[in-house]
């Protein structure tokens, strides 16, 4: 990580598409004779004496100067800064982060105040050291755009030639897909008539069963050239979207399916690649809430990494997605975004603990994924809404456990099933022999419903009580 990108990231300004901070330096060595860390170096020195007089209740303003020799080992260290997990934080915590690097560039002698307490004080000239950074980087506007118009040109120019060549390959592939689609057509045509011949022949069982076997509701998909497709593993991002589109945008079947197909087991990784990265495109583009986006994209991450070393597939996925489409930024950073958070979170089973075989919990809580899992499948609450619901695990957590039985169907459905068994049969022993309490409460129960009763007796017809009582005889007269 250089200077440029600290700093430029602390404001969120870090170019995208083209380096803006390619440009800034070409600019600065063409027409400064200097360096970026040389420019940052000056408008440090610069600010700190300007702020000297700030800690005249510690010390004598005079003293207070900038230690070159703590700063330039300060520079050299910024390389084994993590870029991805720096433009990650907020931009209060990248200033605090980046006023903890340069803390111990200024000198203020014989101060006694806490690290914390001096910390306070030094941000905001770092901020001013910041801001002046900016300030001088653009002398000559003209030049400086200069400067950033050839970057780009140079960069287009090199791309232009890249792009030609992907045509002329996409123009074969779109040949090759032709004479597949063609010969897939016969074939569709041969298994509709057969379809439509197992149809009549059904129409009995349909009358006597109330039910049509192959109704198209019942079926994955209800169109049948899709079904054939599926069952040859020939997909592409429009069929996962059609399919994602038809579940109402959930993880749920068959889109659970169509993602674990994009897995080693059933499909090369170089086309897997090709539709996932066509596939999030599309849909970030639609008009569906965030988390559904944010789900759905999770859910392919996990199929497309089963069985697959998931950092070499990660990375190839981020650079297919940053040099594949470049005019939709905004779409491209959402991606990169969610990929990282899946990167959080994998691999799945470090966010467990394995306690038994019938006994898997999330880490940090008492809480077991049965309970996750239940209100997933059974109650169809979406993430968040269980998240909010059961406070100690976290969305992120969450997230893992359904995708974890997402991975892991069989062995998490035999889990979850013996968790349901186990439920039942303490119901029915309660049932049977119910306990003290219980028998206490029921009691209680019956003897108040009793009272009641006997209270709405004692009302008169016409719907009012009384509360005078009635005169005696002596009274009477």
């Amino acid at each position: 990580m250089t200077i440029l990108d600290l700093v430029f990231n602390a404001y969120n300004i870090a170019g995208t598409g083209f380096s803006i901070a390619g440009g800034i330096n070409l600019t600065i060595k063409k027409y400064y004779k200097t360096t970026a860390e040389e420019l940052f170096k000056k408008s440090f020195d610069k600010v700190v004496k300007q702020c000297a007089s700030d800690f005249a209740d510690l010390t004598d303003p005079k003293t207070v100067k900038v230690d070159s020799h703590t700063f330039d080992n300060v520079i050299a260290s910024l390389k084994n800064v993590d870029e991805v997990e720096f433009t990650q934080l907020h931009e209060s915590e990248k200033i605090a982060k980046i006023t903890t690097l340069f803390l111990d560039c200024i000198i203020v002698p014989n101060h006694q105040l806490p690290k914390m307490d001096f910390e306070c004080r030094i941000r905001p000239i770092i901020e001013r050291v910041i801001i002046d950074f900016y300030a001088q980087l653009p002398f000559k506007q003209e030049a400086f755009n200069q400067i950033v118009l050839e970057f780009i040109q140079d960069t287009t120019t090199a791309r232009a030639y890249t792009n030609s060549m992907l045509l002329d390959f996409m123009r074969e592939i779109e040949q090759v897909q032709l004479e597949v689609s063609e010969r897939i057509s016969q074939d569709i045509q041969i298994i509709k008539d057969d379809t439509e011949k197992i149809k009549e022949d059904n129409k009995e069982h349909k009358q006597t069963t109330g039910r049509d076997n192959l109704d198209t509701s019942d079926t994955l998909i209800d169109n049948p050239e899709l079904e054939i497709r599926c069952c040859m593993g020939d997909f592409d991002s429009d069929l996962l979207l059609e399919i994602a589109k038809r579940v109402n945008w959930k993880l749920a079947e068959p889109y659970n399916s169509f993602v674990l197909a994009l897995g080693r087991e059933r499909m090369n990784l170089n086309l897997a690649l090709d539709v996932s990265v066509d596939f999030l495109f599309k849909l970030w583009e639609a008009s569906i809430l965030f988390r559904q986006k944010e789900f759905l994209t999770l859910g392919l991450l996990t199929g497309l990494t089963d069985g697959r070393n998931a950092h070499t597939v990660l990375n190839r996925l981020e650079y297919l997605i940053q040099n594949k489409h470049k005019l939709f930024l905004s779409v491209e950073n959402s991606i990169l975004r969610q990929i990282r958070n899946f990167q959080q979170i994998y691999p799945l089973e470090d966010n467990f603990m394995f306690l038994a075989e019938n006994d898997i919990r999330l880490k940090g809580t008492r809480v077991g994924i049965e309970t996750i899992l239940y209100e997933y499948i059974h109650n169809s609450k979406m993430p968040v809404v269980i998240a909010d619901y059961y406070y100690t695990p976290t969305l992120e957590q969450i997230y893992a456990t359904i995708l974890y039985h997402l991975q892991n169907q069989e062995k998490v459905g035999t889990y979850l099933e013996n968790y349901l068994a186990y439920c039942r049969k303490v119901r029915e022993e309660q049932a049977k022999n119910p306990s003290p309490a219980v028998l206490r409460l029921r009691k209680l129960i019956a003897e108040k419903k009793a009272n009641s009763d006997t209270s709405y007796a004692q009302i008169p017809k016409n719907g009012s009580a009384s509360t005078t009582q009635s005169p005696s005889k002596n009274e009477q007269g």
